[in-house]
């Protein structure tokens, strides 16, 4: 029974540890969630802020991160400074990227984006939410979940974390 208490103080120190340090609890739970990588990136056509259907597989890129977020998701909404850095170094440099809103309420989905300022990602959301079929075909089940992606769609990486991004982009896209 000492055994069994002992464990679940580890678990929980480790849960609450992982939270601190700004990574998701699922992540931490289940990192390896998702499309495995070097497999073909599923294909996406979603609604924009204005209404416009955007086929992301149109778009041209170098490198194109798809994040799934939503509104409501904490761990969600703290990923975007991350990105916001990477973006701002390397847009320039042919890195894009797309936001999945699994959000259900589109004004929550706006202010988010105001909040969080990241209006210059492509910004498309998905009202059929964690049921989502995009979700399936990317094998997620909690989000935050992102695929770092190349222009041959190829899954490169996944599940960045903090400067994981920046520091792969800078390797991948040097000066």
């Amino acid at each position: 029974m000492k055994k069994l208490i002992l464990l679940l103080g580890i678990i929980l120190l480790g849960i609450i540890t992982a939270d601190a340090q700004n990574i998701s609890v699922y992540s931490f739970i289940l990192p390896d969630q998702g499309v495995t990588i070097n497999s073909t990136a599923p294909d996406i056509i979603l609604s924009d802020v204005n209404g416009n259907r955007i086929d992301i597989n149109k778009s041209d890129y170098k490198y194109l991160l798809v994040n799934f977020w939503a509104s409501w998701s904490k761990a969600s909404r703290k990923t975007n400074p991350y990105f916001i850095k990477s973006f701002n170094q390397f847009q320039n440099k042919g890195f894009k990227i797309v936001s999945i809103s699994l959000d259900s309420d589109t004004n929550l989905w706006h202010q988010a984006i105001k909040e969080d300022g990241t209006s210059a990602f492509f910004q498309l959301i998905d009202h059929d939410g964690m049921k989502s079929v995009y979700l399936k075909d990317f094998e997620v089940d909690f989000i935050p979940a992102n695929f770092l992606i190349d222009n041959t769609g190829k899954i490169i990486a996944k599940n960045l974390r903090k400067d994981e991004l920046y520091n792969l982009l800078a390797t991948l896209l040097p000066n």
